[in-house]
């Protein structure tokens, strides 16, 4: 309305009666400032390039649909009975669904062939799978098409089923999910959920807390070698509300500063 209200003001007493009868400029200009104000507080997602040739972004969307390589949490004994052991609505559990229609017996035997060259670190007697990997595995899956996904363990299943990590769990199994990107990937995009919540939840790991070991542990590895081209952080719609988001691209200018 300010900046309506100056070539008004300038006009006003040069023709003052060109005004008359014009009751609907008040309304144009109550709409052009309704506009701009709905402009700025539309809700935009942070993004930030960084010297090392590599962007990050926070995006509100479907992981799956990212055109982008996903990291998908799992458990160290890489369970995938839906809805048995893993939740139907949990990304595992979509994951299932969105790339392997559904079918578990395709993604076990594309898991154990990507599991083949790690060792088990043991077994548990619990139902579903046994065999346990060490915190931090990440298997390496191409399925049909040109995206690769990146099944990281973080947490451990107890003899009742119960997920449950740790931080240290989450960093281990980023920096190797990289590391996989590193070796398998070709610099495509990466994108990755809000890890630690849902079934796996992680007390300490809250969404804002999430989001920002991502991003870090991304740039810091990114500083070693170029990997990939850009991280995408998606966030589920419904879980949008938890995320300040200018308070993140603060966040990440703040990592380009330093």
């Amino acid at each position: 309305m300010g900046f309506s209200a100056v070539p008004i003001g300038i006009l006003a007493p040069l023709a003052p009666q060109w005004w008359d009868g014009k009751w609907w400029l008040v309304l144009g200009v109550l709409a052009v400032a309704l506009g701009w104000a709905l402009l700025g507080l539309r809700r935009k997602e942070p993004h930030q390039r960084y010297r090392e040739n590599v962007a990050i972004r926070l995006v509100v969307g479907d992981l799956f649909k990212q055109d982008a390589s996903p990291v998908i949490g799992m458990t160290a004994t890489f369970d995938t009975l839906v809805p048995d052991v893993i939740a139907a609505t949990s990304v595992q559990g979509v994951f299932l669904k969105a790339v392997y229609a559904g079918s578990q017996e395709k993604l076990d035997a594309d898991l154990d062939r990507a599991l083949a060259e790690f060792r088990p670190e043991g077994t548990i007697a619990k139902p579903g799978k046994q065999v346990v990997y060490p915190l931090g595995t990440v298997a390496t899956l191409s399925p049909p098409g040109s995206i690769r996904y990146y099944c990281a363990a973080y947490t451990r299943m107890d003899e009742q089923n119960r997920a449950n990590g740790t931080i240290r769990s989450v960093l281990d199994s980023l920096d190797n999910s990289w590391e996989a990107a590193d070796v398998h990937g070709n610099g495509e995009p990466i994108c990755v959920p809000v890890i630690g919540q849902g079934q796996s939840r992680i007390p300490e790991l809250t969404p804002e807390i999430s989001i920002r070991l991502i991003a870090f542990s991304f740039l810091l590895r990114s500083k070693r070698s170029r990997f990939a081209s850009e991280l995408r952080i998606v966030v589920h719609p419904s879980e949008q509300d938890k995320i300040n988001f200018p308070e993140f691209q603060a966040f990440l200018t703040s990592l380009a500063a330093s």
